[in-house]
């Protein structure tokens, strides 16, 4: 991890909780989905599991040293956006046509296959190496962006700098009246301007003050070109922080993967490791219990972007998922005592 700036408080990077691995679940349930369509698989070999569990026990290191990269996209160019209206209940009540390049529309075969809906007229790509039906843009969006202004939430797509894509975890105002948002570290640097890819068209509507490499987060101050809501694409956040406990069922919402849900294996004050699929362009990602937000999508437990979860055909046969606790980012915000101190939730 990237060592403290001048002048910045000296952090002890926190210790990981023990992980446990359970991939004879994981081939149960596959076995289990296999059934449901009339397809008899093996038993599961409960030694050949059990050596595969040990063996990425003891590769996983004791510090986070895979992120769950920012997408590297092509950023579009802040012209005027043209609209077509379409009769979709899944969609925004607007879809733009011709100008962000990087959401396309797929209505080949393979596309819809590996998006797990073969019968869909068409599946949306946002992110390069996801086959996941990506989340459109919500008709509050559309409507924020003809009042000339940005609408942001848990789950907004964000742009970042020149040319990286993440998710935003949650959004708020602090001590002062500053309205803020958050997203994983490795996301963006202090000065990076940042854009909703939503309704880019607005173009810059905030700016990252700070960064923490230890706790993986990012402070995002908003100007007044910005609107927050504590519910953005049916993704609804009423409270803040909390205990996760082994077993629990996470939720997150990403950019690259939608909103994909899975159980915690491990979890202490800093961080949890579960089964939620998140993949390039999800980090940052909000991590929810119901609707209580406990962290946000900060990498996978091996540093081999290749052994996330690409296509929801993997069902849960992906490495582990680390996402920060936001009782450690809010307390370290409080901390620091800049922008984010005194965080609470938007309305």
């Amino acid at each position: 991890m990237a060592a403290p700036t001048a002048g910045a408080t000296e952090f002890t990077a926190p210790e990981l909780p023990a992980l446990e691995i359970a991939s004879a679940e994981f081939v149960d349930h596959v076995r289990a989905d296999l059934a449901s369509v009339g397809i008899t698989a093996p038993p599961v070999d409960a030694q050949l599991t059990d050596a595969l569990d040990q063996a990425i026990v003891d590769v996983i290191p004791q510090e986070l040293v895979s992120p769950v990269e920012s997408a590297t996209l092509e950023m579009p160019d802040p012209v005027a956006t043209e609209f077509t209206e379409v009769a979709s209940s899944e969609s925004a009540k607007y879809e733009t046509v011709a100008t962000d390049p990087n959401y396309q529309w797929r209505s080949d075969p393979i596309s819809k296959m590996m998006a797990a809906k073969p019968t869909a007229n068409a599946v949306l790509h946002r992110v390069g190496g996801s086959w996941f039906d990506a989340p459109r843009i919500p008709v509050a969006s559309q409507q924020a962006q003809e009042r000339g202004v940005s609408l942001y939430g848990a789950g907004t797509p964000i742009y970042l700098g020149e040319s990286a894509m993440c998710t935003l975890g949650a959004v708020g105002t602090d001590a002062q009246g500053r309205k803020v948002g958050l997203t994983a570290g490795h996301c963006g640097q202090p000065g990076d301007q940042v854009s909703s890819a939503d309704s880019w068209q607005v173009g810059p509507t905030g700016t990252v003050v700070a960064s923490n490499s230890v706790y993986d987060y990012s402070v995002i101050e908003f100007g007044s070109n910005a609107e927050l809501t504590g519910n953005y694409n049916n993704v609804a956040v009423n409270e803040l922080g909390g205990q996760v406990t082994s077993g629990t069922e996470l939720c997150k919402q990403g950019v690259a993967s939608g909103l994909t849900c899975g159980t915690t294996w491990s979890a202490d004050e800093f961080v949890q490791f579960s089964q939620v699929c998140a993949m390039t362009g999800d980090s940052g990602g909000p991590v929810m219990a119901g609707d209580r937000i406990v962290g946000m999508i900060s990498g996978g437990v091996l540093p081999y972007q290749q052994l996330s979860c690409q296509t929801p055909l993997q069902g849960a046969l992906f490495m582990p998922t680390v996402s920060t606790s936001m009782d450690a980012v809010v307390s370290d915000m409080n901390a620091q005592g800049g922008v984010g101190a005194g965080f609470a939730l938007a309305n």
